[in-house]
This record gives structure tokens, sequence and C-alpha cells, in this order.
């Protein structure tokens, strides 16, 4: 195996590891809104990360110096993810469930190729337009079945497109980033930057509504989950991923998270999982697989 294949098959890995965390942190989120407000726990996610990585960027050798004519990409980025994601995700997770809250997720690799086709001049070739297809067939399999359940509020589903719409966004944005920024600067500013976009909107909405008592230790353990692994790794292998394999590419990944969240589902919360919902994660893994066979062009 070459070096090239060594590395993108590194980067593959990457992606589905990100995307398991991704899958299971629809599940965690719902839970922590029993207790939490959606603001909330954007903020305390954002802020654990943040703490985080600073702490790991302070023990590094080297780390590149932020200039002041690239802060403006970093609040781009920040302003599309975490805020507008996260709010508008966390927001809709408190109407729908979180299976369906993943299906709608799982459109992310549709909408990406429309937005960044014209401003970062890609084009796909045939093959990834069919895997793209495919996994929304697949996706759209998993839907079907879900109207079955009352679980689908359409406001619900509307916020969740916001944040479709917003991580097509933060995979343009980030690619605007100087390359000299590595993913752990980029992930550890982008949730600084958050925060400061996302304390306000706190003090203003739910300040008065957080619990005077400690949280459960179930309720804080999904919360630290959140914050170390959707909220850190899963960034910082998403992000190295865009920028090695291209937005379109590797946001097609993303079709993998209702087929993680479903399996979570069943196995942490007991929902069932049917013939047609086996058969559409199938549909979706083919699709992924199919729109990875060729490299982006442009």
């Amino acid at each position: 195996m070459s070096s090239i294949q060594t590395s993108r098959c590194r980067t593959y890995v990457l992606l589905v590891t990100a995307m398991v965390f991704y899958g299971m942190s629809f599940i965690s989120t719902k839970i922590v809104l029993d207790v939490l407000g959606p603001i909330g726990i954007l903020l305390v996610r954002i802020s654990i990360s943040a703490l985080i990585l600073s702490l790991v960027d302070l023990l590094r050798v080297s780390r590149p110096r932020v200039a002041r004519t690239d802060l403006k990409w970093f609040v781009l980025v920040a302003l599309f993810q975490p805020v507008l994601y996260f709010l508008a995700e966390n927001f809709g997770l408190r109407l729908v469930s979180p299976a369906v809250a993943s299906i709608v997720i799982g459109t992310i690799p549709v909408v990406t190729p429309v937005v960044a086709a014209p401003i970062l001049r890609e084009r796909l070739s045939r093959l990834n337009v069919c895997g793209l297809f495919v996994s929304l067939a697949g996706v759209t399999l998993i839907v079907i079945e879900g109207r079955a359940r009352p679980d689908i509020a359409p406001s619900g589903i509307a916020l969740l497109f916001v944040a479709v719409l917003a991580a097509a966004g933060y995979a343009v944005a980030i690619r605007a980033v100087p390359h000299r920024y590595d993913s752990l600067t980029i992930v550890r500013l982008q949730n600084v930057i958050g925060i400061v976009l996302v304390l306000p909107l706190f003090l203003l909405f739910e300040a008065g509504a957080v619990p005077s008592a400690l949280p459960a230790g179930r309720v804080v353990g999904h919360l630290l989950f959140l914050a170390v692994f959707p909220s850190t790794l899963s960034f910082l292998f998403l992000s190295a991923g865009i920028r090695a394999v291209g937005a379109s590419r590797a946001n097609a990944f993303a079709n993998l998270v209702p087929v993680f969240t479903a399996l979570f589902s069943f196995l942490l919360l007991g929902e069932r999982v049917t013939a047609m919902t086996l058969t559409g994660m199938a549909v979706v893994l083919a699709g992924v697989s199919m729109s990875q066979q060729q490299s982006v062009r442009r």
C-alpha cells in the first residue's frame, strides 16, 4: 500500500470514527435536554471542549500563530459550527426522536455538493453522484419507516434542515482557512469564538432556568461525552478529513450517522429496528462506499 493510500485510509478511519460519536450524540443530547436547555447544552459542550483543547495546545512545543487577517475566517467557521449547527440541532431534537434527527442530518452529503460546487469549484464524478443518491435512497427508506411513529414534528424537521445547511456552510468556510493552521487550532478557536457568540444568548434566554441541584450522574456522563467526543474529537477528525479529501467526499460519511444512531437507539434505548430500517442502513452503507470510489475532480 502506497503512502497516499495509507494516508487516505487513515483519513477514512477518522471520518468513520467521527460519525460513530455523532451518531451517539443524538441520544446523549436527547437525554440531557430533560435537564438543560438547547443553548445551555451547547455552551457547556464548547466550554469544556475549548478548555481541553487549550490545555493540549499549551503542551505543544510549537503552534501556529493566528494572524489578525485570518480571524474573519475563524469567526465564519464558528458561526456555522458550532453555533448555528448545534443550536438548530438541539432545538430540533426537542421535537423529534434521535433516530429521526440523525436521518435528516444524513442529508448533509446531498446538500453539501450543491453549496460547495460553485464556491469551491468541485465537480463530482458520475460515480460520486450516484453514490450520493443511493445513500439518499437509503435515508428515504428509514424516513418512510419513521412516518409510522408519532415522533416527527414538521417544525423539528425544519430546524434540523437548518442544521444541514449550517454543516454545508461549515464545509465550505473551513476550506478558506489557511492550511498553516492545523485541526487542533481550528477547532479550539471555533469553540472559543462560539462561547463568545453563545454566552449572550444563554444569559438572555436560559440563565434563569438552570437547575439548582447537580444533575444525575447519568446526565453528567452524557454531557461530558458530548463535550469530549463529538465536540472535540469528532470536530478534529472532520476538520482534518475535509481538508484532506474535500468537502463533498468528507461529508458523504454523514450518511453513516443514521445507521449508528439507529444501532445505539436499539442497544441503549430499546428502540426497535425493523427490516425496512435495516435495509435502509445497508443501502446507506452501499451509497457511501460507492461515493468514495473515485476522487473528486477539479
